[in-house]
This record gives C-alpha cells, structure tokens and sequence, in this order.
C-alpha cells in the first residue's frame, strides 16, 4: 500500500504571494481539500478550506457581496496558511500515513521525493478508497470477527473452515487495541460462501474462536453474536 499508488494527484497549489480571493476562487472552482503554498517553487505552507472559511468575513458582516473579493485580496496566503508543513515521501505507505495524519490531527499531506518536490497529496479520502479497496467490502461478500488468542496456526484454522467450505479470502485484518494481553481482534472478508452454507460455516468458526459478529453483505444478513 505505497503512498504514491494512492495520493491524488498532479497537484493544485498557488504561489506564496497570491491573494486570498484567488485562493478561494480554486477552492470553489475544483474538488480539492487543501492548497499547497509554494515560494520559488519549494512548498513553504499548506492552506485548507478551514483556513479560507476562518479568514471569511462573520455573517454578521455589514460588507456586501461586492466588498468582500476586494478584502479578501488584501490578504495574503502567507498570512493565512500553516507553516511548517507536515509531509511524507512516496516510498512510504498508507498505514504510516494515516497514523501521521491521526496523531497530528490533519486531513492530509503534501508527499513529497527525496528533493522535496511535491509528487501528489495524501487525504482521507484516499485513505478511506484504500481501505474500502483492501478489504472488499465493495465487492460485498461475508464478514466475519473475532476475539482469538494470539498464538500460532490459529488464523489458518479460521481460515481453513472458509476455504473447505467453498470460500475464498479476500483480506484478512487484526487489531491489538482495547483487547486483553495474549489475544488479538480478527477480521476475516471472504467470498463465494454458498447461502445454504453459511449457517455451518459460521457455526464451525464460532467453535474454533470467539465469534463476535458475522455479516453475509450480498444477502444483507447481519448478527451480532457477542458484544
């Protein structure tokens, strides 16, 4: 999951001495989230669609529609912007952007090649597309959680009981959060699982492990089984 197979790009961005007004004009006229600010051709800043809406007249203004684009044009981006700017280069993954992104509290990046040159930007909705895509869940198909001890050849028996019942894997995900030491959560998303089957397979897994929820999302079938 590279950063660079997943981040939007080419890349809008403005000069660090243009207007606010024409900041706001890109931010009206294409679907962007954030705007990097470059100064002779290296990035210097980041301004969001947050940073335009706080710099906006209140609605309490007494300035008609007129007056604002020309007070908006007396202020400068670099006035305006974050700097300095949180970025990640394109060798590195989506994982480790999205927990950048989480434990700064940002919606998104610029990412950046060795020399510093913007390649493309990272947002949460490219991590979201990832995520959707890694585990199928588009591509409907059933689901199955547990709680499982962390110990060896325990996923394989899971996965086994889906694969001799005609299954197919799609993807397979663990969590050690808010779980006790020594187990583990497990995510399995399967395919092909026949209805008259489900039933047995679900029954086989909630004996192997601790079955938490299952979900057979191409017949909209949902249990919550411990929770």
């Amino acid at each position: 999951m590279l950063i660079k197979e997943w981040m939007s790009k080419p890349v809008i961005t403005i000069n660090h001495d243009a207007s606010l007004n024409e900041a706001a004009k890109k931010f009206q006229t294409r679907v962007i989230s954030m705007l990097p600010v470059l100064k002779d051709g290296k990035l210097t800043g980041i301004l969001t669609d947050g940073d335009i809406k706080k710099a906006m007249p209140s609605e309490a203004t007494s300035l008609d529609r007129f007056e604002i684009p020309a007070l908006l044009d007396s202020v400068a981006i670099e006035t305006v912007m974050s700097s300095p700017v949180v970025t990640i280069q394109c060798d590195h993954t989506v994982d480790e952007a999205a927990g950048i992104m989480l434990k700064k509290g940002i919606s998104g990046m610029p990412v950046v090649n060795k020399k510093g040159d913007i390649e493309g930007i990272i947002t949460k909705s490219d991590i979201f597309r990832c995520f959707v895509s890694f585990t199928g869940v588009s591509n409907k198909g059933q689901i199955f959680a547990f709680n499982i001890q962390d110990r060896p050849g325990v996923i394989k028996t899971l996965t086994d009981i889906i694969r001799s019942s005609g299954g197919r894997l799609c993807s397979i995900m663990t969590s050690y959060d808010d779980i006790e030491e020594g187990y583990r959560k497990v995510f399995l998303h399967s395919f092909d699982i026949e209805p008259s089957k489900f039933d047995s397979v679900v029954e086989k897994l909630h004996q192997a492990g601790d079955l938490l929820y299952v979900a057979d999302l191409s017949r909209g079938i949902r249990k919550i089984i411990k929770g």
